[in-house]
């Protein structure tokens, strides 16, 4: 089942059977399952007719499920990680049979931080007899909306080019989203619109973006910049093992993009190709507006043949990020004469 056809689902108030809950989005989840309790407890008795159960056993999570509910119409029993959708549980063959056998009056919601196995007989037994929900990261426009849609609840006005920015800046992740959105509405005041600055004056950048910043910080010459956001990100627990990587990964997205540019690539292609949202490329592509093929090209080298002088033991890390910033400055440097 899709994720919208559930909250279609819980919105119709149309809730009943068995479900599994998985997928990376935990904020969605989580919002998806208090919907869920709220509307199976109706009239305040949640206390009596909702049951969260740690690790049960087969019979214990029965008869949970057979326990007729109180003044209300249905119940709901929440198993969160259950053993025996993750490894092989003696309760597999007994919970498949009962299954097939829960009582009306029963929803039962298996929910599960990240990914289960699939392949589990039990899994399939959910899929066949419930409803197998996955929630995955939403997508460009739909992560857009929803930012959006948090903003107005709070009173704000907040465009898709902001939406855009705050995702770029933060990440996708829309637990971490909430907190940021908090932030903004309450760095806003009275103002009735969310802007850029706002973005940049109060939002915690992702280590991702900080390298995408660094990188811009060499286009533009500013090396006081580019080894202050290096020093914010160490003094934030990144290693400078772990700063290379996502600074090889950067250029990596630049050459990616520069080929497809050179391929006269659309942007709907690059974004399936990259798994990449366009306002990102977009990003990239202004930046390729400072470097040739060749200096990225350049760029790229440098940085796999640091990570590689590090991991055996030819360079120190201590000093060898920041010799390798140093030289990124002086090819752009020598690039622009």
């Amino acid at each position: 089942m899709e994720r919208r056809e559930l909250e279609k689902q819980i919105q119709g108030r149309h809730v009943g059977g068995v479900y599994l809950f998985d997928g990376t989005e935990e904020y969605l989840k989580q919002r998806a399952l208090s919907d869920m309790i709220r509307v199976v407890c109706e009239g305040g008795m949640e206390e009596l007719n909702s049951t969260t159960l740690e690790n049960p056993s087969a019979n214990e999570l029965i008869a949970a499920c057979e326990t007729i509910p109180f003044m209300s119409e249905k119940r709901i029993v929440v198993v969160p990680d259950a053993p025996y959708l993750t490894g092989r549980s003696e309760a597999d063959d007994k919970l498949k049979d009962y299954l097939v056998h829960l009582p009306p009056f029963c929803v039962l919601v298996f929910y599960c931080h990240g990914k289960v196995d699939a392949r589990k007989g039990l899994v399939k037994q959910i899929a066949k007899s419930g409803a197998y929900v996955t929630f995955s990261a939403m997508d460009e426009n739909e992560l857009n909306a929803w930012i959006c849609a948090q903003f107005k609840e709070a009173g704000k006005n907040c465009s898709q080019q902001v939406a855009s920015q705050l995702v770029f800046v933060a990440g996708s992740d829309a637990t971490l989203l909430m907190g940021e959105i908090g932030k903004l509405v309450g760095h806003s005041g009275e103002a009735p619109e969310i802007t850029m600055e706002d973005i940049q004056a109060v939002t915690t950048r992702s280590s991702e973006y900080a390298a995408f910043e660094i990188v811009n910080a060499v286009m533009d010459n500013q090396e006081s910049r580019a080894f202050a956001l290096m020093r914010d990100m160490l003094a934030a627990g990144e290693s400078r093992i772990g700063i290379l990587a996502m600074l090889e990964r950067q250029y990596r997205m630049l050459q990616h993009v520069s080929i497809m540019r050179y391929e006269k690539k659309s942007m709907n292609e690059m974004t399936v190709l990259l798994g990449m949202k366009s306002f990102v490329i977009n990003k990239y592509l202004q930046q390729l507006r400072q470097l040739t093929p060749k200096q990225v090209r350049e760029s790229v080298k440098l940085c796999i043949d640091t990570e590689f002088r590090i991991k055996s033991g030819q360079l120190n890390q201590e000093g060898a990020l920041e010799a390798m910033m140093i030289q990124l400055f002086e090819m752009r440097r020598a690039g622009a004469k």
